[in-house]
């Protein structure tokens, strides 16, 4: 995003638009505030000694060890990294959100810059290992800029917050960064933060009336709703639920509250994309359970065919079955979380639960030879293996 020259900071994530449009600057950017209720906490971290300050963990150490609670490690980290990261303005406009979050904060913590995503991503590793619950939270600033942002959501001391680290940090002028500390965007109201900020989850807009994209664009406030939208609900269920599942409820709710501008197009598409390949993970893994459980069945089969030969004792040969049950059962409960449209996955899911319906049954054949070999006196054992095949059947 072009930056004017009193414009708070908008930086690239996760989105691109044909062309390269112009951020108009929608209102004054905030005035510091004259004193800070935070005075001795940033004291603090301007002590942080730099052998700590090299990682995420050597920071987060430092915090939980200087702060006791939520509130002021969650202004430790956040005024440490809004201090110590310089933005990036020459690659204001990188594309970079497919590398791992842990990758990127450290990356940001070893060149101390960076742009949107890097502030975010590193908050998010100090304050979650400092014991604050934090996400990032990506979205954009306004339609007329030519790239999104990100920031972030921390539940502190039990209520969720919204911060930006990255405009915090300071103001771009003539194409230079200007470190100029804001607190401006440290835990402003929700509705406050949100008249810049817009994300593409309803979700992080922590309100009970969530507004539409096109309300965020015209500067509306929705009226109350008659069935208020409970996020502290959702959201403590989005701690709990898998990354396949928290994809799928955001996914849903983007949808639900409108889909008008390239923006939201964009990272919805990306997100089903998204959504599909961890269905298609989740299928692959089934089917690698699935091939270990019926490499282990034709081994038993193969030892069958040799008459339990070599000998073994009677309870190494009552450990050869279960092992592949369990690689099956796991293969049936993986290939049961996959729900994707994808027509191929689809069908190969179908073809996939025959195969294993034939694993199982030829699995039960087995364990029912099992049951009668070992119930069986061991003189007349090797009468069995002449009266009935591997599956349990009488020949």
């Amino acid at each position: 995003m072009r930056l004017f020259s009193s414009s708070p900071l908008a930086l690239v994530f996760l989105l691109s638009v044909a062309g390269v449009a112009q951020a108009q600057r929608t209102k004054p950017n905030p005035k510091p505030a004259p004193r800070s209720p935070y005075q001795a906490v940033d004291a603090r971290m301007q002590q942080v000694p730099d052998s700590m300050a090299r990682t995420v963990g050597g920071l987060a150490r430092f915090i939980t060890a200087s702060f006791t609670t939520e509130g002021d490690r969650a202004r430790a980290a956040f005024g440490w990294v809004a201090r110590n990261i310089r933005y990036d303005v020459e690659n204001m406009y990188l594309l970079e959100y497919e590398r791992a979050p842990a990758v990127v904060a450290q990356e940001t913590l070893a060149k101390r810059l960076g742009v949107c995503r890097h502030y975010a991503e590193l908050y998010a590793a100090v304050a979650n290992q400092a014991g604050v619950l934090t996400y990032v939270v990506p979205g954009y600033n306004s339609l007329l800029a030519s790239v999104g942002h990100a920031w972030c959501a921390s539940r502190i001391e039990g209520k969720w917050q919204l911060l930006d680290p990255t405009w915090a940090a300071g103001q771009v002028l003539n194409h230079r960064f200007v470190p100029q500390f804001n607190d401006e965007y440290y835990c402003p109201p929700a509705r406050v933060f949100l008249e810049l900020h817009m994300p593409f989850d309803p979700l992080w807009q922590l309100l009970a009336a969530p507004r539409t994209p096109q309300q965020f664009q015209q500067g509306v406030v929705p009226p109350p709703p008659a069935v208020p939208f409970a996020f502290a609900d959702s959201i403590a269920l989005y701690t709990r639920q898998t990354p396949k599942q928290r994809l799928h409820a955001t996914n849903r709710r983007i949808a639900q509250n409108g889909v008008k501008n390239g923006y939201t197009y964009t990272y919805l598409v990306n997100n089903r994309h998204r959504e599909d390949n961890l269905h298609i993970d989740t299928y692959n893994d089934a089917t690698n359970a699935y091939n270990e459980g019926v490499t282990l069945l034709n081994a038993f089969v193969e030892f069958y065919n040799h008459q339990f030969q070599p000998r073994r004792p009677d309870e190494e040969l009552r450990q050869l079955l279960p092992p592949i049950a369990e690689r099956l059962a796991q293969a049936r409960q993986l290939a049961a979380t996959v729900q994707s449209p994808n027509p191929a996955l689809v069908a190969s899911l179908r073809q996939f639960d025959v195969t294993l319906l034939e694993a199982d049954a030829k699995l039960q054949k087995a364990q029912t030879f099992m049951a009668r070999y070992l119930t069986t006196g061991k003189l007349l054992r090797p009468t069995l293996f002449l009266t009935f095949n591997v599956l349990g059947e009488p020949r």
